[in-house]
């Protein structure tokens, strides 16, 4: 097994929680929407959108950018790498 990529979306999130549950801020790379790619340098995890609220959000993840402070709302499909460990599903 190599270690230096995740074989799922699972392993990533818990890595991202536990860093945010030490808030410790993380990197993280994902494709936006428009087909650009997205970096955020330091960020943490927040409260999830229910679905009640976001009739996509069982498929969407919540970040701070803990550098200029900005929310930001990602597709976890779109997730491509934390801390420069790529996922490889």
């Amino acid at each position: 097994m190599n270690e230096s990529i995740y074989n799922s979306y699972e392993g990533a999130f818990s890595e991202m929680i536990e860093l945010t549950m030490t808030e410790t801020p993380f990197k993280v790379a994902f494709v936006k929407v428009d087909g650009s790619v997205k970096i955020i340098s330091k960020a943490l995890l927040r409260k999830q959108t229910p679905t009640s609220k976001d009739i996509n959000g069982a498929y969407k993840f919540n970040l701070v950018d803990t550098v200029n402070n900005n929310y930001v709302t990602a597709y976890i499909p779109l997730l491509t790498s934390v801390n420069d460990k790529q996922i490889q599903l």
